[in-house]
């Protein structure tokens, strides 16, 4: 039922079909009205013509008093259908009717006509009172009516039939035909419809010939489409041998930074594996492959803030496995916007393994900033360490000291047993210093046999800076082995000055530590001085902060 539904022919007939029965229904209700209505006045205005015609000889039995006319003009009206009763009254007492009670009673009101004088027309001698017909009066109007509307029906079907029938032939027959060798028609097949004879140079024929010029364009369309899609297939077979085949590694990433394309290289990258598990990597979050999300992840909210397509690269630390060693990638990411719908926008990335590069450079920067024989911050390293040290407990306002220590006895030993066994000396001294602090310290060789030492301590704690400095000298004191079961002992001369109460920069911070150390040389070695002004400068003054 749906399928015909469907068909033109048949919901043009359903239109026409309906459209009649609508407007037959509509005209019907409105021309029954209107000729029933007519026909109610005109049996109105037809009681008016007979009662003039007896209203004369009315006139004349009021006016004599005389029944037997006043009858007779009663038994005139009694013979025609629309009136029902009727009664003849004078102004002397003269009554005559005729009546039927149950039609009477069914009425809706009488018709009252004044009698004048047959003689004088001012003057009034009774009534004539009718009852009409109603019943009579409402069938005859129905009946007319309802022949009327037959007539209006019947006359609207068969017009409507009729144009059903010319539709059909003229155009619903013919666009059928059309529609049916159309669907016959496959994309690409030369066959073409036909112009009907009766259609040339019609809205029909234009349509056909306009039919045919699309199914012209569509396979030319085809045609070239063929040839592009061969193009694009070699193209693509091109491209995907350079993406899984690449030495590289090449991925897109969604505005969630979900890893939703991937090459063999980029998995092998990832999983650090020549086992490629497509599942297991794409759709999953590209950031948590790094040693650090956070900052892979925060560097690609600030490429994506950028305007415009930028190239924009990072080098970064991937998440090593238990007991792997650290690999380092290079990354290149770009934007790949789509223009019509910047929210489906992609960012690609190219990864590139520059472990032995990365492990160079920090080898190279290691070697840079650490002491060759100790392992421990060169002055230069230190120095910048000590800085941003003191900037930090300045944030954090935390209070810093600087230990500046000096090896006694040093140079006996390296006359005594020769540059081998100083160095051990050296070396054994640094990590003894070293295990004291924590790694956010600094503890850098500042010399030959010197070291700098600077950490941040709680002010609430009298003797921290102290308590360090003596335990300090104790391990310093400790013997050492020096090879040949032979031991070698030094002391350590310490100066220390501490920030803000002595100063707010390193530089002045490292002077009056090393004033301090001297003033520990310059007065027996081997104990440990705050710096205070007046007792650095005057080599008589008494220590006020010392531990022997």
């Amino acid at each position: 039922m749906k399928i015909l539904n469907k068909k033109i022919h048949i919901r043009v007939a359903g239109g026409v079909a309906g459209g009649a029965v609508i407007f037959s229904i509509i005209a019907s209700l409105i021309w029954f009205y209107i000729s029933y209505h007519q026909e109610v006045d005109r049996s109105r205005s037809q009681i008016k013509q007979i009662i003039t015609t007896v209203e004369q000889t009315a006139s004349i039995a009021l006016y004599l008093g005389n029944k037997e006319l006043a009858d007779e003009v009663l038994s005139g009206l009694e013979a025609n259908d629309i009136i029902s009763a009727a009664r003849l009254t004078s102004q002397d007492g003269l009554t005559a009717s005729f009546e039927n009670r149950d039609v009477i009673s069914q009425s809706e009101t009488a018709v009252v006509f004044p009698i004048v004088s047959p003689f004088d027309n001012t003057e009034y001698v009774g009534d004539l009172l009718v009852y009409p017909n109603q019943q009579y009066i409402e069938n005859n109007a129905i009946s007319l009516a309802k022949i009327q509307v037959i007539v209006l029906v019947t006359y609207s079907i068969i017009i409507a039939l009729l144009t059903l029938f010319i539709v059909n032939k003229i155009l619903t027959e013919p666009m059928k035909n059309i529609a049916n060798r159309f669907h016959l028609i496959t994309p690409g097949d030369s066959t073409r419809i036909d112009v009907p004879l009766a259609h040339q140079n019609n809205e029909i024929g234009a349509l056909v010939k306009d039919i045919n010029g699309l199914l012209d364009a569509v396979n030319n369309q085809i045609d070239n489409e063929r040839d592009l899609r061969a193009e694009t297939e070699n193209l693509s077979k091109k491209f995907r041998l350079i993406f899984e085949r690449a030495s590289a590694g090449i991925g897109l990433l969604d505005a969630n930074n979900q890893l939703i394309v991937a090459n063999p290289a980029l998995l092998r990258l990832l999983g650090q594996t020549f086992i490629v598990d497509t599942e297991r990597f794409t759709k999953s979050d590209f950031t948590g492959y790094f040693f650090d999300p956070q900052e892979i992840k925060e560097f690609i909210e600030d490429f994506w803030a950028k305007p415009g397509n930028q190239f924009s690269a990072i080098d970064v630390q991937l998440r090593h496995k238990v007991r792997a060693a650290d690999r380092w990638v290079h990354c290149l990411f770009s934007k790949v916007e789509d223009i019509n719908n910047p929210d489906d926008s992609l960012l690609e990335v190219v990864v590139y393994d520059i472990t032995e590069r990365a492990e160079r450079e920090q080898n190279i920067i290691y070697e840079a900033e650490h002491d060759a024989i100790t392992l421990l911050l060169n002055r230069r390293a230190g120095m910048n360490k000590l800085e941003n040290s003191v900037v930090e407990a300045e944030k954090k306002q935390r209070n810093f000291a600087v230990l500046m220590i000096d090896l006694d006895g040093f140079k006996h030993v390296n006359d005594t047993y020769g540059h081998d066994a100083g160095d051990k000396v050296i070396i054994e001294v640094a990590r003894r210093i070293k295990q004291f602090f924590r790694g956010s310290d600094v503890v850098a060789r500042w010399g030959g046999d010197e070291f700098l030492i600077g950490f941040s301590y709680n002010p609430s704690y009298e003797t921290a800076v102290s308590d360090i400095a003596a335990d300090l000298q104790h391990q310093v004191s400790l013997p050492i082995e020096i090879g040949h079961e032979q031991t070698a002992t030094v002391g350590s001369s310490i100066g220390i000055s501490l920030y803000p109460d002595n100063d707010s920069t390193i530089s002045s911070l490292i002077e009056k530590a090393d004033e301090a150390m001297y003033y520990v040389k310059n007065h027996g070695k081997n104990f440990y001085k705050f710096y205070e002004p007046d007792e650095t400068k005057t080599a008589d003054s008494k220590t006020l902060s010392t531990h022997k």
